[in-house]
């Protein structure tokens, strides 16, 4: 069994190491298959093996030599990923250079996991400068949930499907590192805010922005019960909270609702409690599905 597996390794790699237009900054999409195989696949498996049974000369050789190619096709990232955002700082026009770099390098990108996470990600990962997530800072009070990125196609669906213009706020409740609220600056005329509880996570977000151009984005550092968002025209939730917290969101969105028309996006299983809204309607003929991004309307 363990020649198996070592004869199982050694092919995985040979393949990957013969392939050369792995180095090409076109080749994204096979360069992030390649990094996801040589970690899961061969370091991950190798590091398990030694640590159960001791170390092997033979599976160091081949761990020296993933390494190695795993940290070459990472830096070719690297290299892409700074160019690409040295030419979306340098754009006059954002929106159109950073629809044009998703359409060059990722195009319709392979799902990765089960929460729907693909090369987009990875892209927009790379170009906002987000690597390693930071530690929270500060214990989750009952009712809020533990920071998960928003998979990024989704909003690029949102704002595909809603008409941000220059006169709306864009509010995203429980920002996180700001992939949202960065990606909706980048892509629309509209003011943006995050609202993040964490102040470490709210930091991490600041400091990327500040390399972005996105002088309409702010991120700031509060409970979404206690923020003021009565400027806000359309809010987005990727379930940050559950229950009693949730619904005193909602009640005061309520109460705010009648100013002027809101618009709620969420992702998540909190789709299912704002369904249940009486003040609210889900755009489209479909069900509520906490796996899809839903938008309602103030009724």
């Amino acid at each position: 069994m363990d020649h198996e597996m070592t004869e199982d390794i050694q092919g995985t790699l040979n393949a990957i190491e013969q392939h050369e237009w792995l180095l090409d900054w076109s080749r994204f999409g096979e360069r992030v298959d390649a990094l996801e195989m040589l970690e899961f696949q061969i370091l991950d498996r190798i590091e398990n093996v030694m640590y159960l049974h001791g170390h092997r000369t033979d599976l160091a050789v081949l761990y020296r030599r993933a390494a190695q190619l795993w940290l070459r096709l990472t830096d070719i990232n690297t290299q892409l990923f700074q160019c690409l955002h040295d030419e979306l700082v340098a754009s006059t026009n954002p929106a159109a250079t950073l629809r044009q770099q998703v359409s060059t390098y990722v195009g319709k990108g392979t799902l990765r996991d089960p929460v729907g996470y693909d090369d987009l990600d990875v892209l927009v990962n790379g170009l906002f400068g987000i690597d390693t997530e930071p530690e929270e800072t500060r214990p989750l009070k009952p009712g809020m949930i533990g920071y998960q990125a928003t998979p990024a196609r989704f909003i690029l669906d949102l704002v595909e499907r809603i008409p941000l213009g220059p006169d709306d706020v864009f509010y995203d409740l429980g920002s996180g590192l700001g992939r949202v609220a960065l990606l909706v600056g980048l892509l629309t005329p509209a003011q943006v805010r995050g609202i993040e509880y964490d102040p470490g996570h709210c930091a991490y977000a600041q400091q990327c922005a500040r390399h972005l151009p996105v002088s309409r984005v702010r991120f700031i550092n509060a409970d979404a019960r206690d923020a003021d968002v009565a400027d806000g025209t359309v809010f987005f939730m990727y379930t940050p909270f559950r229950g009693n917290l949730l619904q005193n969101v909602l009640d005061r969105l309520k109460r705010d609702a009648h100013r002027r028309p809101m618009t709620i996006a969420t992702y998540g299983p909190c789709t299912l409690d704002v369904a249940q809204m009486d003040w609210l309607a889900l755009s489209g003929s479909q069900e509520p599905d906490d796996r899809e991004l839903a938008i309602f309307q103030r009724l």
